[in-house]
């Protein structure tokens, strides 16, 4: 990904953690026994927590840094950078729901590194490798073997992550390339659906990256404000998006309006998902067999040309730049797509509609948002959500499913309805709607639980 400028994105607000600290106000716990037996008296729901449906699971292996300059092992600062790689893979293990893809028995994968400034490294075998000098003598190329693993589990997509000092010389703060075989059937013919053990990436070790404001899985509540204009004749001071006059375009989410330390770094998360794009098969090869380009060089896909409203400007393995899309989750937030070529210091890019188009024509299942029940943002509904509804109960949070702005038993009837839906926005055999006397049920323990509330304020 060029240096160019650099955005990133903030998280604006610090969403689970704050609301962690809500919910610890007094009075929870016995409210919320009373409503949890309302609802066992009723009879009207069994609290089973069944397993994760499968999908596919973005592992990142850091054994190559770990063994060389160890960037991402350090306690603080290393930890920092290792949690923003980490929230831009879950959010996107998250959203990609394809669940067929076969083990891997046999595994022979390996990692090509170029641009390193460094002669020599540590292989994954512990070994040293001397690098191949490139032509322009700043920089060395590597190749080696992955030694540390010998299969890759069902639906499992393995992502090399390390850091090196690049040469003087390199053009990219990171690079990433996916590295696998193409699913074929039976008959050998090659599927539209990947199902490869994934790729590898590394990032500049000597860049000035920025590592706070890590949106964690979800970042649907990090996405802050935008200015209501969306063709401002300036960038206002009171939103959190950065608008460009120089190209009339959104470049994305303004870090430095959350945190001042941000201005002139790049940021880590958003590159690190624009990198991890590419480790799933965005590449010069893939889109013209997989997602069609026309004649201009425009991207041609039928989901991208649903999202987008005609071709996309393309520029080779990324959109052209300024190209604009609705951000993923957002109501009409615009920016700056996450596979443009170029970033911008002190801002952050999110996945928008588009980039999520270009995945589903790869041949990737990708949610259009996360399901108001899904609570832990897993990707499914499932007995792990009720959880997550029991601890922010009567404070705000994910399990907000009707966006009223507290958790209660309202939330709690939607995660019921779609329990067992697994992925899909609508479960694929609705539930039946709870009976009269559950309802009533829920009324009356309500009206109590207020009374004594109302008695305690006055007390």
């Amino acid at each position: 990904m060029p240096p160019a400028t650099t955005e990133v994105l903030p998280s604006l607000v610090e969403s689970s953690r704050v609301h962690a600290v809500r919910r610890r106000r007094g009075g929870g716990d016995w409210r919320i026994r009373a409503i949890f037996a309302a609802f066992l008296l009723a009879g009207s729901v069994t609290l089973i927590s069944g397993p994760r449906a499968a999908a596919i699971n973005i592992t990142l292996d850091y054994t190559l840094d770990a063994l060389n300059e160890n960037w991402f092992g350090d306690p603080v600062a290393g930890d920092a950078r290792r949690a923003a790689v980490d929230s831009a893979a879950a959010f996107l293990s998250a959203i990609i729901v394809n669940d067929d893809w076969a083990e891997l028995a046999s595994f022979n994968g390996s990692i090509g590194l170029s641009d390193i400034a460094a002669s020599s490294i540590v292989d994954l075998a512990g070994q040293t490798l001397t690098g191949t000098a490139e032509s322009d003598g700043l920089g060395y190329t590597y190749a080696m073997p992955v030694t540390n693993r010998s299969t890759v589990a069902a639906n499992e997509y393995v992502v090399y992550v390390s850091a090196f000092e690049f040469d003087s010389r390199a053009s990219a703060h990171a690079k990433a390339i996916w590295n696998g075989a193409e699913r074929r059937n039976a008959a050998g013919a090659a599927l539209a659906e990947f199902n490869t053990w994934g790729g590898y990436l590394f990032f500049d070790s000597g860049a000035n990256w920025y590592t706070g404001l890590n949106p964690g899985v979800d970042p649907t509540d990090d996405y802050g404000v935008q200015d209501a204009n969306k063709a401002p004749t300036a960038d206002v001071s009171t939103d959190n998006w950065d608008w460009s006059t120089a190209s009339n375009s959104w470049k994305g989410f303004q870090l430095n309006t959350l945190d001042p330390a941000a201005s002139g770094q790049t940021d880590l998360y958003g590159t690190a998902l624009h990198e991890l794009l590419h480790t799933l098969g965005v590449s010069t090869g893939n889109l013209p067999k997989y997602v069609g380009v026309d004649g201009n060089g425009d991207f041609i896909g039928e989901n991208l040309l649903d999202a987008y409203g005609g071709p996309v400007p393309g520029a080779g393995g990324h959109f052209a730049a300024n190209v604009q899309s609705v951000v993923w989750g957002s109501n009409d937030i615009v920016s700056e797509v996450l596979l443009d070529p170029n970033s911008t210091s002190g801002v952050r890019k999110y996945l928008t509609k588009v980039d999520a188009a270009l995945l589903r024509d790869l041949g990737y299942q990708v949610l259009a948002s996360f399901d108001p029940a899904d609570f832990d943002r897993s990707g499914n509904v499932d007995g792990a959500d009720l959880a997550v509804w029991q601890n922010e109960f009567s404070a705000a949070g994910n399990a907000d499913a009707n966006g009223d702005a507290v958790v209660d038993g309202a939330d709690f009837l939607i995660w019921q309805r779609a329990f067992g839906g697994g992925a899909s926005p609508r479960p694929a055999s609705p539930l039946p709607e709870p009976p009269a006397g559950l309802l009533a049920c829920l009324a009356t323990t309500f009206a109590v639980l207020k009374s004594c509330q109302a008695k305690r304020r006055a007390s």
